[in-house]
């Protein structure tokens, strides 16, 4: 029962409002609230409170700095970098610096010289004492200079295998991938990593670095990465690290059982297939179509329908052919929509060659007496190298008093024969025990490494491309701290949707990075008054799925 008493002090009369209840059988008042003076509670009716003006208020975003901040100290990032390279204690340690720099690549990346406007505008410094004088970027610089080529990767690898302590990772299965990122380093500066070559992005003008990145299957959290020569191939790099991926794992498992790698055709090779023979370790791979012709030219009537993920079902060829020394389990499968889109492709380019050597024919007859037929045929290749569609057009070329003759028509055997590997995947693998659909489902999680090169390279989250770093060492500190933005991203994600979340990685940041705290200053107190900003039905069950939960006040 509740009712209001009237009490007194030294100085005024005051009212509070008393429950009262009865224990061991008598009336005791269990609870109270202060109301205040009567001038004050009829203040209170009339809505007159005389509350004080707050003289600042501060927004500032918290919701994805609170969930990824919370990953990170539960990994101990700061301490596992600080005892690889640790340093007076004073100031900010190389940790904190590592630690702003990949909250930074993760959530809005910066340069170094606008990290203390970043900062600003976040909530970070009611999660970690920061000092501003010290966020300048030559500190960043200083700091990351502490770190050599071996401090890095040994970073790297100890923080993945806390995650892997933390999140129960499951490592029976592991995915593995390379890629490019480009830079602006000049062409004449010294660099072990930094060099020029083919580009996906179309960038062949400029220097690139290769990443190197093997993730757990099911989140495309980073296990292992390494930075390599850009201009190295595929297999040449997998050949040299397989032996520290292999050490990676084996010091995070506890029971030593094997794991089955995935890779793509580019990383294969003699070398590498026969370490894995002589490991415990399996692995599922594929071939090219182009080295397994008689596999092409199997009838389509000879394939099964076999059942994969989610319900759906895909034709494939099961058989075993000697690979690499070995008899090895091979599953050959067929997309139609694959061979749809890679027939229209080859028509395509087909009809732009045979225009461009429309072209070329003109130019040949007139030729000015200076051409040779070798600089002609050159010149025919190069056709179609470009269109790739060498050996599918016959071309002729005559030469009759310094003029020359081009005829051009469709090689048709060849195109049917390029017609049978459309569509077609050719995987190989020494895990005997598996059926065709789980060997193609493994292999189709592929895309998970993908998804994470993907975002690496997005205009707003785990950005790590391009680089704008001009020395080798401060490169692999940049990508030291965007594959831990990547490892605490997967991980929230993963925590997400455990807990029901239904989307995408991205979508889980957009809406965590519009959580926003008011921090209010009033001119009679030194103590700032903390407010979430009001947030959706979706943030709430979000940060609640994080257990995330930034106070109402403070």
């Amino acid at each position: 029962m509740a009712s209001i008493i009237k009490k007194k002090s030294k100085y005024s009369t005051y009212y509070v409002v008393a429950e009262s209840a009865r224990v061991d059988g008598k009336p005791r008042i269990v609870k109270q609230w202060y109301l205040g003076t009567i001038e004050k509670i009829i203040a209170m009716a009339e809505g007159n409170t005389d509350k004080e003006e707050p003289r600042q208020i501060d927004c500032a975003s918290e919701g994805a700095i609170a969930a990824l901040f919370k990953i990170a100290e539960e990994l101990g990032i700061r301490k596992i970098i600080d005892q690889r390279c640790s340093k007076r204690q004073q100031g900010m340690s190389v940790g904190d610096y590592i630690l702003i720099a990949a909250l930074n690549r993760a959530l809005a990346a910066t340069s170094k010289s606008k990290i203390v406007e970043w900062v600003d505008s976040t909530a970070l410094h009611l999660y970690m004492p920061l000092q501003k004088e010290k966020l300048e970027s030559q500190n960043f610089w200083d700091h990351f200079d502490k770190l050599d080529k071996e401090m890095v990767n040994r970073i790297g690898d100890d923080i993945a295998q806390k995650a892997i302590e933390l999140e129960n990772i499951p490592l029976d299965t592991i995915v593995y991938d390379t890629s490019n990122y480009y830079n602006y380093l000049d062409v004449v500066t010294p660099s072990e990593l930094s060099k020029i070559t083919k580009s996906k992005a179309g960038r062949n003008s400029l220097r690139h670095i290769g990443l190197a990145l093997a993730v757990d299957r099911d989140h495309g959290i980073p296990l292992f990465s390494r930075l390599y020569p850009a201009n190295e191939h595929d297999a040449k790099v997998m050949k040299k690290l397989i032996d520290e991926i292999f050490e990676q794992i084996n010091n995070a498992m506890s029971d030593k059982k094997g794991i089955t790698i995935v890779f793509d055709k580019g990383n294969n090779s003699e070398e590498l297939i026969a370490k894995l023979d002589e490991s415990r370790h399996h692995f599922v791979g594929s071939r090219s179509p182009y080295h397994h012709k008689d596999l092409c030219r199997v009838s389509l009537e000879q394939y099964r329908e076999v059942n994969i993920k989610n319900g759906e079902t895909i034709p494939a060829y099961e058989t075993r052919e000697e690979i690499y020394g070995a008899q090895r389990k091979i599953i050959v499968s067929f997309n139609e929509s694959t061979f749809q889109r890679q027939l229209h492709r080859m028509e395509q380019n087909l009809e732009k060659a045979k225009e461009e050597l429309s072209t070329f024919k003109r130019k040949a007859k007139d030729a000015d007496g200076r051409s040779t037929m070798d600089s002609m045929q050159r010149q025919a290749l190069d056709i179609t190298d470009r269109y790739h569609v060498t050996g599918l057009l016959d071309i002729d070329i005559e030469e009759e008093e310094n003029r020359f003759k081009v005829s051009a028509r469709k090689n048709f055997p060849a195109i049917e024969e390029a017609k049978t590997r459309f569509g077609k995947q050719i995987l190989f693998t020494d895990r005997e025990s598996l059926t065709a659909g789980e060997i193609i489902d493994i292999y189709l999680d592929r895309y998970i490494v993908e998804d994470a090169f993907r975002i690496t390279k997005s205009d707003r989250w785990v950005k790590m491309d391009p680089v704008f770093h001009w020395t080798d060492s401060k490169i692999r500190v940049h990508a030291l701290t965007c594959m831990i933005a990547l490892l605490l991203v997967r991980i929230a994600h993963k925590r997400a949707r455990a807990n029901g979340f239904p989307h995408g990685a991205e979508r889980m940041l957009e809406l965590l990075s519009s959580v926003n705290t008011a921090i209010l200053l009033y001119p009679k107190s030194t103590k700032a008054v903390r407010i979430r900003c009001s947030i959706s039905k979706e943030q709430e069950v979000l940060l609640t799925a994080l257990n995330c939960q930034i106070p109402r006040s403070m």
